[in-house]
């Protein structure tokens, strides 16, 4: 378990969860994934911001630039980007966000207690004992002041019920379990079995904060499901077939509401990327 730069950890040879996770579409949509690795932007570099400023705040006031001269144009915007060539540069709303979710989540009590020690980005490589499959992982804390795999999600609602919902439909639950095993399989005999820790933090004011454990009966059902998901990696991979959704006829199916025979409802608690509106519904990982 170490830390390295991105660059290096893209070109370790493995199954990680980016990619496994396009498997629970189709293994088409994984080898899409795959081979057309996710292109940076600006919302996934302010949610970077976010990560380094909560869980690596000295490392944030270094790498990263206030631009407090209105739009990204002109020669006072040029001026600026040559003097800080190789950080990152934020807005001033951006970077003061970026503070305040650093200060909701540092000021948690729970919260904490797992960010007081421990290694940010940790690259972990293993292999699965099921499959045979090389694995790797980069997770955004290995807590040493209270042992955890912890990830930090940015959300619109960290309500119990809607980010439970949430955490299904995204798979949180058995991307801590592919981090949990990973990193268990990594310490081998000297490791004691760690909870996986998801602390959620609203991405708009006042930015409220919820630290979930994910407790052992959810951590078995993300195992099984991230299990049969490398199972089925290694079956393409064999046959060198990759599949959509249905490659047979299927009969249209419309939903309950049509009927009658249950209130129509819609949930958009997907996790929120930084910079985006708690309203909207867009997803975010890794």
């Amino acid at each position: 378990m170490r830390r390295i730069p991105y660059d290096e950890y893209a070109r370790i040879k493995a199954t990680n969860w980016s990619a496994l996770k396009h498997m629970r579409k189709s293994p088409k949509h994984y080898k899409f994934a795959l081979d057309n690795p996710r292109k940076d932007t600006t919302r996934l570099a302010l949610g970077r911001a976010a990560h380094t400023a909560v869980l690596e705040p000295d490392r944030f006031m270094i790498e990263y630039a206030c631009f407090k001269g209105g739009d990204r144009r002109g020669k006072k915007w040029l001026d600026f980007k040559a003097q800080h060539e190789g950080e990152t540069i934020l807005k001033l709303s951006e970077y003061e966000t970026c503070l305040r979710i650093r200060d909701a989540v540092r000021s948690h009590p729970v919260a904490a207690s797992y960010l007081r020690a421990g290694l940010h980005e940790a690259t972990l490589t293993w292999e699965d004992k099921g499959t045979g499959l090389a694995c790797k992982g980069r997770v955004d804390w290995i807590s040493d002041s209270v042992p955890a795999v912890v990830d930090l999600k940015t959300t619109g609602d960290i309500g119990a019920h809607r980010f439970g919902g949430v955490a299904a439909r995204m798979g949180y639950h058995t991307q801590s379990a592919f981090y949990r095993d990973g990193y268990m399989t990594a310490m081998g005999a000297l490791g004691e079995l760690v909870p996986g820790v998801v602390i959620a933090v609203e991405v708009e004011a006042p930015h409220d904060v919820a630290v979930y454990r994910i407790d052992e009966d959810c951590m078995y059902a993300g195992s099984e499901e991230y299990g049969e998901l490398l199972l089925k990696v290694r079956r393409c991979m064999q046959s060198g077939e990759w599949p959509g959704q249905y490659p047979d006829q299927q009969d249209l199916r419309l939903p309950n509401w049509v009927w009658g025979d249950e209130e129509y409802a819609t949930d958009l608690g997907d996790e929120i990327t930084f910079g985006a509106s708690a309203s909207e519904a867009t997803a975010q990982e890794e």
